[in-house]
């Protein structure tokens, strides 16, 4: 029987095991994973925190016995140390005893997903100093909160995790600071969405201070105190950092498997890495951005499992390809909802286009019906052909909906004025009709149009 070997068994390495299995049940499938839990949901790991999330048990994707179905063996707590691609092997270590091993395959998916990026900083490191990466991370949050009852929260970082993690603190009563080096939420968030989202943030009690050169760690004994930095020291009962990822790919050191500049693997159309047999997928790789035509690194767990799909379908024998993405993403600050797809006029101007932009206030149903309140849509397109390259939308309700909406018009390469007589669903409870996206889109192509 060949033999598939997945290093990392979150969702892109068991998407691609349940696939190969699936197509041609004569591979062995082996998944490694250093990690001491089988697959979840990792982005669930905020509603857990606020309670909107009953049990952290529910974030778990599959259970034993549906992996056992599938005829997959799962080993937790193995982490790759080194890849032989010559001999095909990989070296493994058995984390609790230290042992080490070499574990041969005909097939290998890379899918060790990425790691938190803790700052440069002294002394980050204390019993109430948490982050929120993996279910570690979660329960012992959980523990603390319920054992402590802190009453205040520094939220280091501000994106999605941070904001969430504002947001379900709050929830739970915890005063909360949230801070970031840069001016930037939500990384590419445009005015006025961000002021948007500031704004809801504050109404609910979350102070937010951004621009801010965090100086040093305050500390005493094993906790930690605050933060001291260019605005004056903050203090809080706790400390959570949210300054993002990066790939977990220190074991290709030295390998040939490529990669980018942060350790991002780079892939092909079918996931392949160039080096024979080896494969990758999830937040490990680097994927092609379908506006830019390059290599760029968005770890999101809806890339992921289509990109392990992918990856085993063709480790079966299939021919399937993944063309890329566009970066749509969506959150929610308490009664806000956010969300964006494509580039911004910032990153599309980079990238060499001649950025158009459009920003409108429009309201997220008829008029004349109760509820719904202001949306807020911004849109990029090229001056030189027309065509959308992004766009964000914040509200009240629907933004999912209209920002699912942008990324399929982004993705298809469609013009703006195309884009402006697009044939959106309308009745009074959920749109006016003029939706906000084509009131934006209207907005410009009159720009366009000079």
């Amino acid at each position: 029987m060949p033999r598939l070997l997945v290093l990392g068994g979150m969702a892109a390495g068991m998407s691609a095991a349940s696939k190969v299995r699936r197509l041609d049940p004569r591979w062995e499938a082996t998944v490694l994973d250093a990690g001491p839990d089988r697959s979840y949901g990792a982005c669930g790991l905020p509603y857990v925190v606020g309670g909107v999330t009953a049990d952290i048990e529910d974030l778990f994707a599959l259970d034993p016995e549906e992996i056992a179905r599938r005829g997959i063996e799962v080993r937790l707590r193995q982490k790759a140390l080194a890849l032989e691609e010559g001999r095909k092997r990989v070296v493994v270590e058995d984390l609790p005893s230290g042992a080490r091993s070499e574990e041969p395959y005909d097939a290998l998916l890379i899918s060790t997903g990425s790691r938190a990026v803790l700052p440069d900083l002294k002394g980050l490191q204390g019993d109430n100093l948490f982050g929120m990466h993996d279910l570690a991370d979660g329960r012992r949050l959980q523990s603390f909160l319920a054992d402590a009852r802190p009453r205040s929260a520094l939220v280091w970082g501000s994106g999605y995790i941070g904001i969430e993690m504002a947001e379900n603190l709050a929830a739970r009563g915890v005063s909360v600071t949230l801070v970031n080096r840069s001016q930037r939420v939500l990384k590419t968030l445009v005015e006025p969405l961000k002021a948007r989202v500031l704004q809801e943030l504050e109404r609910r009690g979350v102070r937010v201070l951004l621009g801010v050169r965090v100086l040093e760690v305050l500390r005493t004994g094993e906790r930690i105190l605050g933060l001291r930095t260019d605005r004056g020291e903050l203090y809080a009962d706790l400390l959570l950092i949210a300054t993002g990822v990066r790939p977990a790919t220190d074991f290709l050191e030295g390998s040939p498997v490529p990669r980018d500049g942060r350790g991002a693997i780079l892939v092909d159309e079918a996931c392949a890495t160039g080096v024979h047999a080896v494969w990758a997928a999830g937040d490990c790789c680097a994927v092609r951005h379908l506006v830019t035509g390059r290599p760029a690194y968005l770890p999101l767990g809806t890339t992921a499992n289509k990109m392990g799909r992918v990856a085993g379908a063709n480790i079966a024998g299939r021919r399937e390809r993944f063309p890329g993405v566009v970066g749509t993403a969506v959150t929610r600050a308490f009664g806000l909802e956010v969300g964006l797809t494509g580039l911004s006029p910032v990153e599309a101007a980079s990238a060499g286009f001649d950025p158009a932009e459009a920003v409108v206030e429009a309201g997220s149903r008829a008029g004349y019906y109760p509820g719904g309140g202001a949306v807020t849509v911004q849109l990029t397109a090229d001056r030189r052909t027309g065509r959308l390259l992004g766009g964000q939308v914040a509200g009240p309700e629907g933004t999912k909906g209209r920002v699912d909406t942008l990324a399929a018009a982004v993705t298809a390469g469609m013009r703006a004025e195309d884009f402006a007589l697009l044939d959106l669903a309308y009745a009074p409870p959920f749109a006016p009709v003029w939706d906000p996206l084509l009131v934006a889109a209207g907005v410009l192509v009159s720009r366009l149009k000079g």
